[in-house]
């Protein structure tokens, strides 16, 4: 276990009952962390179909951490929004007086097509959504850091995407590339401060967002679904998909003191099917 008594984490996209984030937020709350929940208010505008999670959902994440002994806030945010992100950091050190953990988990894919049938809108948001928001979120938090002088940690969910292409997933392979290029320049430029910044790239996670994408393979290749989620099992050596506390076990750890001499790395959670 780690000893994270004290600390105060933010995670974005922490909302989604089965997702990576609200297991993120759960782990570091049994670590010691209080915790800001973060997710978007509503859906998007302009690809409504596009599953998110939901003000109601963050607040009973938040409900779930306070049960278990530790504050937690609950706040609303389009990390793709500067003046938005500005204001929920705003309102994290208002109710907190600190941040000393981000974890840059909101991320997705929008209108996954192949390369010459892909939208451009679709390509724009994939990589605002991943990079841009990992952006933001990390400029307006590192400063607050800086300014306090007591170090920190800055963990990007990226991919196993990032680094194995993938059929249909152009802009999401792309931006996770991205956010571990961003990972490593922002950890040479945070070293002088203490502030360590790691990446975490996770596989197959069975998780409602990586259902969906299971469910269009299924539809464009005409097999059953079960079909899809065995030949994905049969790929991974470890013999099994990856569950969200898989990712969390890993960030609980690059959150904690345990990981004050790694940073700019990028570690694979995908039960052997990436190693490099």
């Amino acid at each position: 276990m780690y000893d994270l008594e004290g600390r105060v984490a933010l995670v974005t996209g922490a909302s989604r009952p089965r997702g990576i984030g609200r297991a993120i937020a759960l782990r570091l709350a049994r670590e010691g962390a209080d915790v800001v929940v973060a997710d978007l208010p509503a859906p998007f505008a302009d690809f409504p179909e596009y599953g998110v999670g939901s003000v109601e959902q963050a607040e009973a994440v938040a409900e779930e951490i306070r049960r278990l002994g530790r504050r937690a806030l609950a706040l609303p945010v389009d990390v793709t929004d500067s003046e938005l992100v500005q204001e929920m950091v705003e309102r994290a050190l208002e109710t907190f007086g600190r941040l000393d953990i981000l974890v840059n988990n909101a991320g997705g894919v929008v209108g996954p097509a192949p390369v010459v049938e892909m939208e451009e809108a679709a390509w724009r948001k994939t990589l605002d959504i991943n990079v841009t928001g990992t952006f933001l979120c990390s400029r307006a938090v590192a400063a607050h850091m800086i300014q306090r002088g007591e170090g920190g940690k800055i963990i990007n969910i990226a991919s196993a995407a990032a680094k194995v292409g993938t059929p249909w997933l152009s802009a999401y392979c792309a931006a996770k590339a991205a956010v571990i290029a961003f990972t490593r320049v922002l950890a040479l430029e945070l070293a002088p401060y203490r502030i360590n910044v790691n990446a975490a790239c996770p596989g197959d996670v069975d998780t409602d967002l990586q259902r969906w994408g299971w469910q269009l393979e299924a539809q464009v290749r005409g097999i059953p679904y079960e079909e899809v989620l065995r030949q994905a099992t049969e790929r991974i050596p470890l013999g099994r998909l990856s569950v969200p506390d898989d990712v969390a076990n890993l960030v609980a750890f690059l959150a904690s003191s345990e990981s004050d001499y790694m940073t700019g790395q990028a570690v694979n959670v995908t039960g052997g099917v990436v190693m490099h």
